[in-house]
């Protein structure tokens, strides 16, 4: 286990990140607003005044300062710190993107692009995504299924990021799963950067709570997904098995059903694979009556389960993953089965919007009211 040295230079990495996202936030949110940028036309407005969405610079400098404080503390470069190290080109290049999409708006696929490209390059480095079945055999498979996942992440987190203070909290609580498994297999960099990532999102959250006064855009969530990415990774080269990729993947639970839910969905429906529709696991809870706060306490406990079943698998036991695998199938059949239940397959696309999904008048709000609503 790590020593009382280093628990207290975690704790100071952690508490510097929340304390740079806290002050980092308001100024953002300030600067934005005065000269008016990173507000997307999509984006929602609260007593008339428009939401900047550039909090993902926020989260940076909380991550970026607080692992500054790391490199002193190394007394010799271990293999995740330079793995790390390695790994800063892309994360800049990520944050870079998010930038530029949220002022300018990229287009798709060459926003995609760029994130392959930085997926590539990571894998490059020697990052791996280690499943412990067929998929390790062949280095080349495996380098596939991590740009994979890698890029998967990269929109994952994007995808929960429709909600105030969802993507945030559910960030946090995947970072606080991450630290603790970092704990137990004696990886002192990956908890670093796991609080690290926890802190600058619980200083974030003071600001995006319903009714937020901020959003991260793609400039923080794809960052949290590269992030998270990264760490996951490093946890399953430190123990390739079954039970650690079990373990990475219930921690990022509530991001990658969300993904699979989204994909199931829109192949049942024939519409876009890639375009935009407002029938997440948030937007179903809040059609179904909840309020903003109520839909995050059921996402954050879904999270938080998932965590919990996280830290159990990747101390070898089988039941968290058995109980795991029994819960993901009971809510994927479930949101999906609300997500689809009274909508139409249309009949021919060619009478319908490239991208959009027909609603039944009984879905209580259209698609542009969503997007401007508080749970986007």
């Amino acid at each position: 286990m790590l020593g009382i040295t280093t628990w207290m230079g975690d704790m100071v990495v952690f508490a510097t990140a929340l304390a740079v996202s806290i002050v980092a936030t308001p100024m953002v949110r300030s600067a934005a607003l005065r000269w008016r940028i990173g507000n997307k036309p999509n984006g929602r407005h609260v007593n008339g005044h428009s939401i900047p969405h550039l909090g993902g610079i926020a989260l940076f400098l909380g991550v970026a300062v607080s692992m500054l404080l790391t490199v002193g503390r190394q007394t010799a470069a271990s293999a995740n710190a330079v793995l790390i190290a390695r790994a800063v080109p892309a994360v800049l290049l990520i944050f870079v993107l998010g930038l530029v999409d949220d002022t300018r708006s990229l287009a798709a696929r060459r926003k995609l692009a760029f994130q392959v490209l930085a997926s590539a390059s990571v894998v490059a480095v020697g990052f791996r995504l280690f499943t412990g079945m067929v998929f390790d055999v062949s280095s080349f498979t495996l380098a596939a299924v991590s740009l994979v996942f890698l890029v998967g992440m990269l929109s994952s987190v994007n995808l929960v990021d429709g909600h105030d203070g969802l993507a945030a909290g559910v960030a946090m609580l995947s970072a606080i799963a991450f630290a603790v498994i970092a704990v137990m297999m004696q990886m002192p960099e990956v908890v670093a950067l796991a609080l690290a990532v926890c802190g600058a999102c619980l200083g974030f959250l003071v600001f995006n709570f319903p009714p937020g006064r901020i959003y991260m855009g793609d400039t923080g969530s794809m960052l949290l997904g590269l992030l998270l990415a990264l760490t996951a990774c490093l946890i399953t080269m430190r123990a390739p098995s079954v039970n650690t990729f079990a373990a990475v993947c219930f921690a990022l639970g509530v991001p990658l059903l969300d993904t699979a839910l989204a994909i199931a969905r829109r192949v049942v429906l024939r519409s876009p694979l890639f375009g935009a529709d407002s029938l997440h696991m948030h937007h179903v809870l809040r059609d179904a009556g909840l309020s903003p706060r109520q839909t995050l306490v059921v996402l954050y406990g879904v999270q938080a389960f998932f965590s919990l079943l996280g830290v159990g698998a990747a101390m070898g036991w089988v039941l968290p993953v058995v109980v795991g695998l029994g819960f993901v199938t009971v809510a994927f059949v479930s949101f999906l089965r609300m997500m689809v239940e009274g909508r139409d397959v249309p009949a021919a696309m060619g009478h319908q919007p490239a991208n959009t999904i027909p609603f039944q008048s009984t879905f209580t709000t259209n698609l542009p009211e969503r997007r401007t609503s508080v749970g986007r």
